[in-house]
C-alpha cells in the first residue's frame, strides 16, 4: 500500500494540514478515501463471486457457473476505472511534512548557521568565464552538440572531477557505506516508488522498452531492495550520472553549469529502523558538512519549509555554497529522510524485535554533485591571474596543484 490508508482515516485532519502546510490544494483527501471505500468493497465482492464461482465448478453446475463467469467480467469491468482512479489520486498524495518543518514555500526556508567566511576577491569572475578561459569547460559547443543545459569537461577539469569522486568515496567507505554503480535506466514501478512520477512526472525523461533516465541514484538505489525483507542499517554510496528535464525551471540559471539535463553524482542513501531516522538524518548532514569544510567552501545550513519539500521528503535539510560571482548562497548539497514513504511503495520491510514485519525508513544526502561543486570550487578558489587553486585534500590525488 502506498500510503497507510487506517493512519489517514484515523488523522485526517492532521493529513489535511500537512497537505495545507505544503501548499497542496490539488490533494482531495476524502475523495482518496471514498475511492478507497467503492475499491474495497468491489474487491469483496469479486473475491466472494470468485470463491462461489469454484464451489459451483467443483459440483459441475455448468449454467451457474456461465451465469457466475459473467457477472464476474463485468464486475472487474467496472472495478477497473475505480482502481486506476485510486491509483491516480495516491500518486498525488506527498509524504507528510514533520512537525519541525515551518509552513510555507521557498521564502518561509530557514537559515540555521552559516559556516566559513567568503573569501574576499576582487571583481570576481563566474565559473563560465574561468573555465572557458582556462580551456576546461567549453558550453558553446555542447550547446552546438546537444542544446542548451548541457556542457563539456574538459582536462584538468575531468581529472578534478575524478579526484572528488575518488575522495569522497574514501570518506564513505571509512564511515561504513558500501559503494555502488547503480543502473541509470529503472522500470516505471521504481521510478513511481522513488515518488518521481505523478506531479514530479515533466521532470523525468522516458525512453524506450518503458525505462526511465534516473535524476539521482537514490531511484535506483530504492530498487535495490525492492520487494525485500532486509536488516537496517543498510547504507550505499553510488556514483552515477543523472539526468534531469528541468521543465519547471524555464529561465532559472540557463547560463552556465548549475541547472543541467545531465550532470555526474555521488550519492548517499540509507535504510534504517524508523526509531533511527532522526538520528541518520543528521549524520548524513554532518557528512555533508564534512565534505564541505574539507573543501573549504563557505556554506549556509537551510531548513526547507514544507512547500519546498520534494514529494517523498518529511523534512530536509539544504546545505548551500557560496558564489563570489554572484554574491550569494547555492545549494550544492542536499539531505532528506522519506520516512516509510518510499518503503511503503517499494515494499521493502525489516522485522522488528517481535518478529513482525515493519516498514523501514529511506534516507539520502548529496556527497558530491559534481557541476554543482566544481562552479563553487572554481569560483572560490580562483586567482587573479585566472587561475585556479585545488583544495589541499585533493592534492595527493591529482599531479597538479593549480588549473592555469
Amino acid at each position: 500500500m502506498m500510503i497507510e490508508l487506517r493512519d489517514l482515516r484515523d488523522n485526517l485532519n492532521n493529513w489535511k494540514a500537512g497537505m495545507s502546510r505544503r501548499g497542496f490544494g490539488d490533494v482531495d483527501l476524502n475523495a482518496l478515501l471514498k475511492l478507497a471505500d467503492q475499491r474495497d468493497a468491489f474487491r469483496v465482492e469479486i473475491e466472494q463471486m470468485r470463491s462461489e464461482r469454484n464451489r459451483v465448478a467443483k459440483i459441475g453446475d455448468v449454467r451457474v457457473g456461465a451465469a457466475l463467469k459473467e457477472k464476474l467480467a463485468k464486475l472487474e469491468s467496472e472495478f477497473g476505472p475505480i482502481e486506476q482512479a485510486f491509483q491516480a489520486q495516491v500518486l498525488l498524495v506527498p509524504n507528510l511534512p514533520m512537525p519541525d518543518v515551518p509552513a510555507g514555500r521557498e521564502e518561509n526556508n530557514q537559515i540555521i548557521s552559516k559556516i566559513g567566511e567568503p573569501p574576499k576577491i576582487d571583481s570576481p569572475k563566474d565559473h563560465i568565464e574561468l573555465g572557458m578561459s582556462l580551456g576546461v569547460l567549453d558550453i558553446e559547443r555542447a550547446a552546438k552538440a546537444s542544446g542548451s543545459r548541457f556542457y563539456y569537461l574538459k582536462g584538468q577539469a575531468v581529472e578534478l572531477e575524478f579526484a572528488l569522486v575518488r575522495w569522497v568515496m574514501d570518506l564513505l567507505i571509512g564511515k561504513g557505506f558500501e559503494l555502488m554503480v547503480p543502473p541509470q535506466l529503472v522500470s516505471e514501478k521504481t521510478m513511481s516508488a522513488g515518488g518521481y512520477l505523478g506531479r514530479n512526472a515533466e521532470e523525468v525523461y522516458k525512453v524506450q522498452d518503458d525505462l526511465y533516465l534516473i535524476g539521482t541514484s537514490e531511484q535506483s538505489v530504492l530498487g535495490y531492495h525492492m520487494d525485500e525483507i532486509i536488516e537496517p542499517p543498510r547504507r550505499y554510496a553510488a556514483f552515477s550520472t543523472c539526468f534531469r528535464r528541468e521543465a519547471g525551471s524555464y529561465g532559472k540559471d540557463v547560463k552556465g553549469i548549475i541547472r543541467t539535463h545531465q550532470f555526474d553524482k555521488v550519492e548517499m542513501f540509507s535504510f534504517v529502523e524508523p526509531k533511527d531516522s532522526a538520528k541518520e538524518l543528521e549524520m548524513l548532514v554532518g557528512l555533508e558538512e564534512e565534505i564541505l569544510k574539507g573543501l573549504d567552501i563557505p556554506y549556509q545550513k537551510v531548513l526547507l519549509a514544507a512547500g519546498d519539500l520534494g514529494t517523498p521528503s518529511a523534512k530536509t535539510i539544504d546545505l548551500e555554497s557560496w558564489l563570489p560571482s554572484q554574491k550569494r548562497y547555492r545549494e550544492t548539497h542536499s539531505a532528506s529522510n522519506c520516512t516509510d514513504w518510499q518503503a511503503r511503495r517499494a515494499n521493502i520491510r525489516f522485522k522488528d524485535e517481535a518478529g513482525k514485519n515493519q516498514y523501514v525508513h529511506t534516507l539520502n544526502g548529496t556527497a558530491i554533485a559534481i557541476g554543482r561543486t566544481l562552479v563553487a570550487l572554481m569560483e572560490n578558489y580562483q586567482q587573479s591571474d585566472g587561475s585556479i587553486r585545488i583544495p589541499k585534500v585533493l592534492h595527493s590525488y591529482l599531479s597538479f596543484k593549480e588549473i592555469k
